[in-house]
Parts: structure tokens; C-alpha cells; sequence
């Protein structure tokens, strides 16, 4: 039995699944936004009315996705308190398969706000919650300008500004509608790895791609009215994973808001399972590889 607190019960809609039939990245993070606020109220981490300042004070989000979510799958969504400091709190929640118990996914997240009061009983950080390939840091480029970012190598996949029907009632993003900008710009991305024999991990034919693992640092927000620009460029290839990173930026200050790092599959859309990554997409993925930068410089 597992010790989180149950505090969210949903499912999965035919509109929130992707191009590969399962559960989009950005309605994993809604749903687990909706765990998130329920469960801060539930365990006392927050009142009605300082729960949006709680939330915007995230500082970084570590997700394991364990399986795959296809529509009508019914969603418990679990919360537990993993530790305290006196400055910080962080939380697991998780997502279950309500009829068959399976763990979908798990979001270690952490917020750097005082707690007023803290709670004796914490719960221990299951092995399918830590760290596959994706260490537990800030990015390395979190630090680079927009500017900078690509001098670096990085590609522009996204661009846009926010909008008022994604923002809090103060003007501020989401928290899960950063995952949402980065979804939406991801296909600009694989347009760049298609050749005339793989013309892109559309979901068109038997190929399509899958996320294992997510970390997102934040620094800053976006505003209402604020444009934005995501970027990104592939850290490393192994047979069958890909390790990218993609930055979040604010087009008016030049400023990084949030730094990600994912490591994702092609998968094959029959067979539901990771495959190697063909040799002529491998070539092309290649010439976007990055190069680590120089460390930031201390002020």
C-alpha cells in the first residue's frame, strides 16, 4: 500500500492524447498541477490564501514517466512530503492507475518558500522516483543569455507570447503550461531530424518518440502579454535514448525563465517499445549536438 495520500481522481481524455496515442507531457503536468494543489491544502502546506504564492515559488520539478497513459485510463493522484529545510519544502506526487495500481509517472518537485509549520511524518523517495540519466542539478546552461544560447548551437522550435486564459489571476503562467510551451514547439524540432526516408516522429507511420525522464529548473516567470522563445539542442545519443535540453526564455529580457533537460525515446507504435534510433535520423541529430559552456561567472 503506498503511503501517499490520494487526493486527485481523473482520467485520461481522447483530446489530451498526442500524435502517439498516449497521455501529451503537458496533461501529465496539469494533472499532476491538480494533485499538487489539492494535496498542499490536504497536508497543510499551504491556505487558500497563500496557495499561488506556493506554487509560483517552485524551484525545480524532476519527472520519471513509468507508463504509458492511453485514453479512458482512470488517474489517482498521490502526495507525499519528502523533506523540509528552513527555507524549502519537497513533495512527491504521483499518478496511479486506479483499477490496476501501476504507477504512471512521479514528479519530485521542490519550492523554495518557509513553511510556516512542519509536518513530523515524511515519506522516503521510491526507487522509481530517482534519477535514471538525468542528474539532480541545474541545468549547466541555465545561465546563457537568449543571445548566447544560440551561439552555443541551439535552435529556435518555439515562439509565441502568453496569453490570459494561461495565466493566474496575478498574470503569471501556469506552472504546467511551461511543460505546455515546450510540447507545443517539439514537433518543430523533429521537423529538423527528417530526411525523405524519415520524414519526422509525427505518428503518421509505425514511429513515434515517448519521454522517460524530465527536469525543469526554474528562475524566473513569464507575464501576461510577455513573448516568449524556446530553444533547444541535443546533449547526447546512446542506441535507443536521446538526451535533450531545452530553455524557456523571456524575448523582452533575454533572461532564461525555465532550464529543461529530457531524455526521450523513439518508440515503436506497434510493438509500444523503445527502438534504436535509425542511423540516418542518428546523423542528422548529431549536427545540433551541444557543447557543455563555460561556468558562470561569479559576481
Amino acid at each position: 500500500m503506498s503511503p501517499l495520500a490520494p487526493v486527485y481522481f481523473g482520467s485520461v481524455n481522447r483530446w489530451e492524447c498526442d500524435e502517439n496515442d498516449h497521455l501529451n507531457v503537458r496533461f501529465y503536468a496539469q494533472k499532476m498541477q491538480q494533485t499538487l494543489t489539492c494535496g498542499l491544502l490536504d497536508l497543510g502546506l499551504a491556505t487558500p490564501l497563500t496557495l499561488d504564492t506556493t506554487l509560483q515559488s517552485i524551484a525545480a520539478q524532476h519527472m520519471r514517466y513509468l507508463a504509458e497513459a492511453r485514453i479512458a485510463t482512470p488517474l489517482t493522484g498521490l502526495i507525499g512530503l519528502l523533506g523540509t529545510t528552513e527555507n524549502s519544502f519537497t513533495v512527491l506526487t504521483e499518478l496511479h492507475n486506479t483499477e490496476t495500481g501501476l504507477v504512471q509517472a512521479s514528479f519530485t518537485q521542490t519550492f523554495n518558500t518557509r513553511l510556516e509549520r512542519h509536518p513530523a511524518s515524511h515519506v522516503p523517495l521510491p526507487d522509481h522516483a530517482g534519477s535514471r540519466g538525468i542528474a539532480y542539478r541545474d541545468s549547466p546552461f541555465a545561465h546563457l543569455s537568449l543571445a548566447e544560447a544560440l551561439e552555443q548551437g541551439f535552435i529556435t522550435i518555439g515562439r509565441g507570447m502568453i496569453q490570459a486564459d494561461e495565466c493566474s489571476a496575478d498574470g503569471r503562467l501556469l506552472p504546467h503550461l511551461y511543460m505546455g510551451r515546450v510540447s507545443d514547439s517539439m514537433p518543430n524540432l523533429w521537423a529538423r531530424f527528417a530526411s525523405p526516408e524519415e520524414p519526422g516522429l509525427r505518428g503518421a507511420g509505425d514511429e513515434g518518440g515517448a519521454v522517460l525522464e524530465y527536469r525543469m529548473t526554474y528562475s524566473g516567470s513569464l507575464n501576461l502579454g510577455e513573448r516568449f522563445e524556446v530553444v533547444s539542442g541535443v546533449l547526447a545519443l546512446a542506441d535507443k535514448t536521446q538526451h535533450f535540453v531545452h530553455q524557456l526564455y523571456s524575448v523582452e529580457t533575454g533572461r532564461c525563465v525555465v532550464a529543461a533537460e529530457a531524455l526521450a525515446i523513439a518508440m515503436d507504435l506497434k510493438a509500444r517499445k523503445a527502438m534504436s534510433i535509425s542511423p540516418s535520423r542518428r546523423a542528422a541529430m548529431q549536427a545540433f549536438l551541444l557543447t557543455m559552456p563555460a561556468p558562470a561567472a561569479q559576481s
